[in-house]
């Protein structure tokens, strides 16, 4: 099945909840979190009107803020942008004011269509036939200063002016049996204009429709747009331009291009508009939206979170990230493995409510203004979805930090580091490839292309891109250029974003067949690998001699200085650094436990790998990284050195 397909299947298998409202704190509708009926849509108002059974005016009120309400539309009317469309029921000033005697008579002649003996219809349309609605609400003082006409007459009032209010939207509450009914709320009157509808746009033809197979009477002739509130115009189907050459050329009528049976349009645009609000995870005019096609439609393994977050969405008991914030702790939890766990049945599974439905994944983006497309689609199994979320999960997994929000004991916020291990979210990545976005158009470019490959690379079988770590590693091997908002160097920022870059390089390797552990491997012999460790070490060194000298907070490290000059020339850099390193030697006493470490490195390497000044693969940084947290560990030697047991570079 395709994308319409499964968007129509979900919509049927949600249709309890179809039109039922739900609310915000303030008693407004929250449109995103309402599913429509189908020949519906959301609509702004602002003035309410009170009529009796009999359409005779009864009271008024004005919101303080525009309300969004659901109401009946036609197919004209719910994609109007310009000409004469009314929607059937409650409409703007311009329609049910008499400000523009066509659009009233249109209205009224819309409104008259399935009026037939409903009460409620029938005060309506008795109440703007009679086109006294502006001087019930002038008397009401419901218009404000602001919308009168501040050029004054002599001997006559001041004039509402109608270009002013011309777009307010009205809706109706009718009196009826000493109870009132919100017309923009009833289910009946939902029912009465579905069922019109499918009565009046029955036609004599028959048509194949493209989505189900079957003959359909009922087509789609216009289809509906703002499936996304980012690309308010953009249609995903449409083939109504007789004027320009959206189908001319090809076909001689739209009905040859496409035909869409006209409640099944509706079901799909409104089950996507519902979809991408709810579970859309945006940026700039792309989106993209997982779900599953079943009545549960919520996937709480999304693909762009992070391992952290990701086991804490999956499960319902206190995660280790709680504890360790309770406790003010900063250990290492292997997020990754127990997400293997939790798939394969163990530790908290039970918690977690097992669905044997299908998981769809969805990016749209809008080329244009009113054109939106699909540029990557992929449905799978619920069980083989979340496969492939884990096996990324674990071959990219690496050590990360998280923040976790709490509030100190004066109520202040302040933010814990949570270590953990697990893969980045779409969002580091794109930090740790392209840095941080300074609002600009071609940042969103890259990241709407690098959310793309990600996904790719999860669901689709590509292949990490070589590209996209090497870029990465380009970034973490120039340290100086991360800075803060002063202009100084951001140590933090730096040592974030190595991190995300060996995760991303180990998952490339590991594509390449070439497994990387995650602590220290003393006896890998690689060239990379081994320029990185004494590129740790010789940091490591200095940073001790300057805490011994109570200056470790006064500037960077040679090491770190040096870092990028080691990356593109690390044989002759080394040179460099290793006489800079005599002083803070001498400050140590000889620093004897690094010089053994430096020498025990440095006999692992073969001659001509020692020698060769060609630049370093990012295997570089896993090496300088694994030999970071293998010296943090290290405590007794630490102290034999005099020095504590902190501030090392993750």
């Amino acid at each position: 099945m395709g994308l319409f397909q499964n968007l129509l299947e979900t919509y049927d298998k949600c249709s309890a909840a179809v039109g039922i409202a739900q609310t915000d704190s303030n008693g407004n509708l929250n449109e995103k979190k309402t599913l429509l009926p189908i020949f519906h849509m959301t609509f702004k108002s602002e003035i309410c009107v009170t009529i009796d059974k009999c359409g005779k005016f009864a009271s008024a009120s004005r919101d303080s803020k525009e309300t969004t309400i659901i109401i009946p539309c036609t197919e004209s009317s719910s994609g109007r942008s310009s000409g004469i469309a009314p929607h059937p029921l409650c409409d703007q000033f311009d329609y049910v004011g008499g400000i523009n005697d066509d659009k009233t008579n249109e209205y009224l002649l819309e409104l008259n269509s399935w009026k037939d003996n409903i009460t409620e219809l029938n005060a309506i349309y008795t109440y703007v036939s009679g086109k006294t609605i502006i001087n019930d609400l002038i008397q009401s003082g419901i218009f404000k200063d602001s919308e009168f006409q501040t050029k004054k007459y002599e001997n006559t009032e001041k004039q509402l002016d109608k270009e002013k209010i011309r777009k307010i939207g009205i809706r109706f509450t009718v009196q009826i049996d000493g109870g009132t009914v919100n017309v923009w709320e009833s289910r009946d009157l939902r029912n009465t204009w579905i069922s019109h509808i499918s009565r009046s746009t029955a036609c004599d033809n028959l048509y194949f429709d493209y989505l189900s197979g079957k003959i359909v009477g009922n087509i789609a002739t216009q289809h509906p747009k703002n499936i996304n509130s980012l690309t308010g115009n953009a249609k995903l189907l449409s083939c109504n331009d007789t004027s320009g050459f959206t189908f001319r050329g090809r076909f001689t009528k739209q009905d040859d291009a496409i035909i869409v049976d006209y409640a099944s349009s509706q079901k799909m645009h409104q089950m996507l508009r519902w979809l991408i609000a709810n579970y859309g995870y945006a940026v700039d005019s792309q989106v993209i939206v997982t779900w599953g096609v079943d009545s549960v439609t919520e996937v709480k393994a999304k693909p762009q979170d992070n391992s952290f977050d990701l086991f804490g969405d999956m499960q319902n008991v206190k995660t280790d990230a709680d504890i360790l914030s309770e406790a003010s702790l900063q250990i290492y939890a292997d997020y990754a493995a127990k997400l293997n766990n939790l798939l394969q049945g163990y530790g908290n599974a039970n918690n977690i409510k097992q669905h044997f439905r299908k998981i769809c994944i969805a990016v749209l983006d809008a080329a244009t203004t009113g054109r939106m497309g699909l540029v990557f689609y992929q449905e799978l199994p619920e069980n083989v979805y979340l496969e492939s979320i884990i096996n990324w999960h674990k071959d990219t997994s690496y050590f990360l930090t998280a923040w976790k929000k709490e509030k100190d004991e004066k109520g202040k916020d302040k933010s814990i580091p949570i270590h953990y291990i697990g893969a980045p979210s779409y969002d580091d990545i794109l930090f740790a490839v392209y840095g941080k976005s300074h609002g600009d158009k071609s940042y969103d470019t890259l990241k709407k292309k690098t959310r793309k490959q990600l996904l790719e690379c999860m669901f689709g079988n590509f292949a990490f891109p070589k590209s996209m770590v090497e870029m990465a590693a380009n970034r973490a091997s120039h340290p100086m250029t991360f800075a803060d908002s002063n202009g100084k160097f951001s140590e933090n920022d730096w040592k974030r974003s190595a991190s995300i870059t060996c995760a991303l390089a180990r998952k490339f390797y590991i594509q390449q067949k070439e497994e990387i552990q995650l602590e220290l491997e003393t006896g890998r012999t690689d060239r990379d690998y081994l320029f990185g460790r004494l590129l740790s070490v010789a940091d490591k060194l200095e940073r001790t001699a300057l805490y011994k000298a109570d200056k470790q907070d006064t500037r960077a490290t040679n090491a770190t200085r040096l870092m990028s000059a080691f990356q593109v020339k690390p044989y002759s850099t080394w040179g460099q650094l290793y006489n800079q390193l005599i002083p803070y030697k001498n400050q140590l006493n000889g620093a004897g436990y690094y010089q053994s470490l430096i020498d025990s490195i440095m006999v692992m390497f073969k001659k001509e790998d020692y020698e060769d000044n060609s630049p370093l693969s990012p295997l570089y940084l896993l090496g300088y990284s694994a030999q970071n947290r293998a010296l943090s560990k290290n405590n007794n030697n630490e102290k034999s050195e005099g020095t504590d047991n902190g501030d090392t570079a993750e």
